[in-house]
């Protein structure tokens, strides 16, 4: 079991790059499936700390045919340095623009974490392990670059006149997940291997928190192929509020400034679930969760969102009216829902699932 494997190592396991964890057994109290493996590849793509992150890959070990792929991306990914170099000051305490932070989370939205690493959420691992329980390959990557998943140096970058020393590659790392499905050299090159056949034609994006802005970044993506369905969980879809009002949000405008550049605010909403609803450019599945009451997402950056979603047909928009924030990894019947919703587009009732027990911690920018 995973679990016990990793008590000894928790703290320290992302600063011994040579272990190795190829099919190791991931057990979660809450699936079914007992036939489920993880594996963990370093990449060459380096974190703001100088070591390169990492990604971790859940499949069935025993699985016969071409499974879906899901690429989950985790929250959390909001930070930037207040002042002084890398060693200085954050917005986020403790720093999220390092790799252990990064590989921390991964545990963490695996439901494996012994420690909690963000307590404004509840992180059960039931996500994966409805996706296991459903036979997905599940690819989720670390993001050490507070970006929202926004930025790809060379494509995409954040603005260096406010912070010449840190170049953020949050988009990249989630492009590389996509280019290691569709083109196995590309994955082979990097030492990235999964010994599962995948479906090309069942791609899944999800998106926790922040995660679903790496959604819409990878939607937007000029070479993301087609994908078969998302799901968004308590993301700020539309951050034009935090713009729009510097009063109360100043600290976070600060931060957004600095990953879109300040150029681009007047149009931030282009990079938005809203925006590509609008162009007619989103799956056909599309599950958007949310909540009016989420203590760290500002109800005017999803209300719009959620109103426009509802017109579409056979989209899935679900607000949990609680003062919490990700829901789909805390529930394993509201996560058996979604999965069930991507697979078939059979709409989940209202009102799937039950309460998550979130804790209220009080406004905030996002995670």
């Amino acid at each position: 079991m995973l679990w016990m494997l990793l008590t000894g190592c928790w703290q320290s396991f992302s600063d011994l790059p040579t272990l190795d964890f190829s099919e190791v057994p991931y057990s979660n109290p809450l699936m079914a499936s007992e036939s489920a493996v993880i594996s963990v590849f370093d990449t060459v793509l380096d974190c703001p700390d100088g070591q390169g992150t990492r990604f971790a890959a859940v499949y069935p070990a025993d699985f016969d045919g071409q499974a879906p792929v899901a690429i989950v991306m985790h929250s959390g990914v909001f930070d930037y340095l207040l002042e002084g170099t890398l060693d200085g000051i954050h917005y986020q305490n403790p720093s999220r623009l390092d790799r252990g932070w990064a590989v921390s989370k991964i545990w963490e939205t695996l439901g494996l974490s012994l420690s909690s690493v963000d307590p404004s959420e509840v992180n059960l691992g039931a996500l994966p392990a409805a996706l296991t329980d459903a036979g997905f390959v599940q690819l989720y990557p670390g993001n050490c670059w507070g970006d929202l998943w926004h930025n790809e140096e060379g494509a995409q970058d954040n603005d260096y006149s406010l912070e010449s020393a840190l170049a953020r590659n949050g988009r990249t790392i989630a492009g590389w997940m996509v280019q290691s499905i569709v083109d196995p050299a590309f994955a082979e090159a990097r030492g990235f291997s999964i010994p599962v056949a995948i479906n090309p034609n069942e791609i899944y994006l999800i998106g926790m928190g922040e995660g679903g802005r790496g959604v819409v970044e990878l939607l937007l993506r000029d070479n993301t192929p087609p994908v078969a369905g998302i799901l968004i969980d308590s993301s700020p879809d539309d951050l034009t509020p935090f713009i729009s009002d510097p009063g109360t949000f100043v600290d976070q405008q600060k931060g957004i400034e600095r990953i879109f550049g300040t150029d681009n605010l007047d149009n931030i909403t282009d990079w938005s679930l809203l925006a590509l609803a609008g162009q007619g450019s989103l799956p056909d599945r599309v599950g958007f969760i949310y909540s009016d009451s989420d203590p760290r997402v500002p109800v005017d950056t999803v209300a719009m969102t959620a109103e426009v979603l509802r017109q579409l047909p056979g989209t899935w928009v679900d607000n949990r009216n609680e003062s919490a924030h990700v829901f789909l990894n805390s529930d394993i019947e509201l996560a058996q829902a979604a999965v069930d919703y991507l697979l078939t587009g059979v709409v989940p009732p209202e009102g799937v699932g039950g309460n998550t027990g979130g804790l209220d911690t009080g406004a905030d920018t996002g995670n």
